[in-house]
């Protein structure tokens, strides 16, 4: 019986900590980023280095095949308009947005698409 009253309230306490931990990491989401100007590796590398520099992004990988780039971020301290920008001032097109001319135009010739 002593074991049961002193047992139950850690086993409670466990619980509720537990819920609090899962509801820290709930401000994650999962967004894919439409990169149509992407043509070759550089141009992936030079993608993962502006989503890398973005405080709250937590993993991404970049699909040159698919031209797409998967990003896990932590709501709280970024959103998809900041992925996007960060992707557009590196010179590529994200999603709807276009990439920044002047960037683009620093971009090596194999890295320029047909479309801008």
């Amino acid at each position: 019986m002593k074991v049961q009253k002193i047992l139950i309230p850690i086993l409670f306490a466990l619980f509720l900590f537990s819920g609090i931990s899962q509801a820290k990491t709930s401000g994650n989401e999962k967004t894919v980023i439409s990169l149509p100007t992407i043509v070759c590796g550089s141009c992936v590398s030079r993608v993962e280095k502006a989503l890398k520099n973005i405080d709250g992004v937590i993993e991404y990988k970049v699909d040159l095949d698919g031209k797409s780039a998967t990003v896990t971020y932590d709501t709280d301290k970024t959103n998809v308009a900041v992925l996007e920008t960060a992707i557009t001032a590196a010179g590529y097109d994200a999603n709807d947005k276009k990439a920044d001319e002047k960037a683009y135009d620093r971009l090596p010739g194999c890295c320029k698409s047909k479309q801008n």
